[in-house]
């Protein structure tokens, strides 16, 4: 059932599935150690078991390793983190309710003596009743986060690469710093907050209509960021935001600064809970606009793919997002703070509240 609860496939990964009594209330997944150091599975049992422990009301815990070595004569491998991992689980309280291992070639339970030797066969999982029963839409689909977001038909991006170079020409016309002198085609865009609103409402028609001029002002930082923020809280967010940034420009500091725009606690995961719905919206908005763009163009809609999914708690799929970015553009500012952030382990504050009752 872990793939299901998590939403992709684990690989090379610790995964610790938090029980709150008789329920799940989370996952964590932490990559699997390559060092051979006696020192690592420490380091590595102390760090996840901190990180558990932000979670409130947590008492049980299924901890599951994922990895591409084979099952060996002597044992499951990993033997020695596994152990670690578990006796540190128990020492902090938790009821160690599963330990196993999914190798290339099998599976087992470090806690089961009685695991055969070259452990028992995927095909237990594969063909498993209670895959069976888990409704198909809760089964993770591994190929819906590539390594890149595939490209729509040439059709699309030819369109919407003739509309961006449109939007430059005209954007050369415009007298510095006097909207009103926008040209018609910007009119959707003079109220900042109140476009990014309505994107979230677009329908195929009017993601056609409007996908050039998204990708457009969204390669600012500020826009980039406000569009971000105001979608993972509420409109009234945006005009907030949009307050600050015109404070900002009226101190005559420079309004391409990601920090006239981004407010810094809910940038790093410090405030109220995102709304969930709210941010599935913007993320497949982004997936289609970011299929029609060239590379260039690509890096800050990665971005914003990857701060949303880790907004939701997803780290693993935003680093995805942010490694694509990194690999068009290396030195493109947010890839490398979210790739900073990931690094560490970091997860947004709200990912550790407990969700209110609807």
């Amino acid at each position: 059932m872990l793939p299901s609860l998590v939403g992709f496939t684990p690989q090379r990964s610790i995964v610790l599935l938090a029980f709150r009594g008789k329920r799940t209330c989370g996952a964590i997944r932490f990559d699997l150690p390559t060092s051979t150091s006696a020192v690592v599975p420490k380091g590595v049992a102390s760090f996840a078991v901190g990180t558990l422990c932000k979670i409130p009301g947590v008492d049980g815990v299924v901890a599951a390793i994922y990895t591409d070595e084979t099952i060996r004569t002597s044992g499951l491998p990993h033997s020695d983190l596994a152990k670690v991992l578990g006796r540190r689980l128990q020492q902090a309280g938790f009821e160690l309710r599963g330990l196993l291992c999914q190798a290339s070639d099998g599976w087992g339970s470090y806690r089961d003596a009685n695991t055969p030797v070259g452990g028992h066969p995927l095909s237990d999982i594969a063909n498993s009743a209670v895959v069976a029963n888990i409704p198909t839409e809760s089964l993770p689909d591994d190929a819906e986060t590539p390594a890149r977001v595939p490209d729509a038909p040439a059709a699309d991006k030819q369109r919407v690469r003739d509309a961006l170079a449109g939007y430059r020409r005209l954007v050369e016309i415009v007298p510095e710093d006097d909207s009103d002198e926008l040209p018609p085609e910007f009119a959707p865009v003079k109220n900042l907050a109140r476009f990014a609103e309505d994107a979230l409402a677009w329908d195929e028609a009017a993601i056609r209509a409007n996908d050039a001029l998204l990708l457009f002002v969204l390669q600012g930082p500020g826009m980039r960021d406000l569009t971000m923020l105001q979608w993972a809280s509420s409109l009234r967010t945006g005009h907030v935001l949009v307050d600050e940034a015109d404070r900002w420009k009226r101190g005559g500091r420079d309004m391409t600064d990601a920090g006239a725009w981004a407010s810094p606690n809910l940038m790093m995961g410090i405030g109220p809970r995102p709304d969930p719905e709210r941010v599935e919206r913007g993320i497949r908005l982004l997936l289609t606009v970011v299929s029609r763009a060239e590379d260039a163009e690509r890096p800050a809609l990665l971005c914003m793919l990857g701060w949303l999914n880790w907004a939701l708690g997803r780290g693993s799929r935003a680093g995805r997002y942010v490694d694509e970015a990194r690999a068009i553009d290396p030195s493109y500012g947010m890839a490398e703070l979210l790739d900073t952030m990931a690094s560490r382990g970091m997860l947004p504050e709200w990912a550790f509240d407990v969700p209110t009752s609807r």
